[in-house]
């Protein structure tokens, strides 16, 4: 997982992601807060949020009335995330600097939440943070987990594009058969030589299933989707990914 770090850093410097992207409009749908409701059931959660990013997801769900804990890596991002904190004046919002492997995020959650980002490092490392989720969750909670699917990045494989466009950022996708990840290449045009690379484990729901044994955690839900931000709803066999909710077993 060496390479986590600095692609994530480079990526939100280069796109310069806390400036486009980072601003909270409480107005703004985020279709993350309705699969709260709808998948962890009405009323106020305590949620943690694995990767929390910009932020903007975890300070939608607090405007919704829950309560957030959102755990980012990159020391930027979780200094922003307290900023919006600031802001939030229905449930509350608070930002954990850290590698999720290792913080202490306190709990129990009703809901764990890990949007657009799981698959980092080998089987084991999967598995080993969803024991890690299991502890968090009440015993009656969910956790909602955006599942990369295998076949969307086989047929993705060697499709480039610069996003966002008029940015200068390239991304070429590949995908390793072998090992079922998703490879995304970025770089900044004119600056070939500077490259980084994310790898992504990607798991059909029978993969998913292998996976969670021994986790404490089973497979309870699914949801598929065609792209991260849920603008629309899939059959599987097409999907980009799929939400995944898990349940203590």
């Amino acid at each position: 997982m060496e390479w986590v770090a600095e692609f994530y850093r480079k990526q939100y410097e280069w796109a310069d992601w806390r400036h486009r992207w980072a601003n909270f409009d409480p107005a703004k749908h985020d279709p993350h807060v309705d699969a709260i409701g709808r998948l962890a059931g009405p009323g106020p959660k305590r949620i943690l949020e694995l990767g929390a990013g910009t932020g903007t997801t975890a300070a939608a769900m607090a405007h919704a009335g829950h309560d957030v804990v959102a755990v980012e890596l990159q020391p930027m991002l979780a200094e922003h995330i307290a900023e919006l904190a600031r802001a939030v004046e229905e449930g509350s919002l608070e930002s954990l600097a850290g590698d999720f492997y290792d913080v202490d995020p306190g709990g129990p959650f009703d809901v764990v939440a890990y949007f657009d980002g799981f698959g980092i490092g080998s089987d084991e490392d999967q598995r080993r943070l969803l024991g890690r989720i299991g502890q968090w969750l009440t015993i009656d909670g969910c956790a909602l987990i955006d599942i990369l699917t295998p076949w969307h990045f086989a047929n993705a494989a060697g499709g480039e594009e610069e996003f966002p466009e008029g940015s200068g950022i390239r991304y070429r996708e590949d995908f390793d058969a072998e090992g079922s990840r998703m490879i995304e290449q970025m770089w900044r045009t004119g600056d070939e030589s500077d490259i980084v690379t994310q790898s992504l484990r990607c798991y059909s729901p029978a993969d998913l299933r292998l996976l969670l044994e021994g986790t404490g955690l089973g497979l309870s839900e699914i949801e598929p989707f065609e792209d991260q931000w849920y603008a629309e709803p899939s059959v599987l066999e097409t999907a980009m990914l799929f939400l995944a909710k898990l349940v203590p077993r």
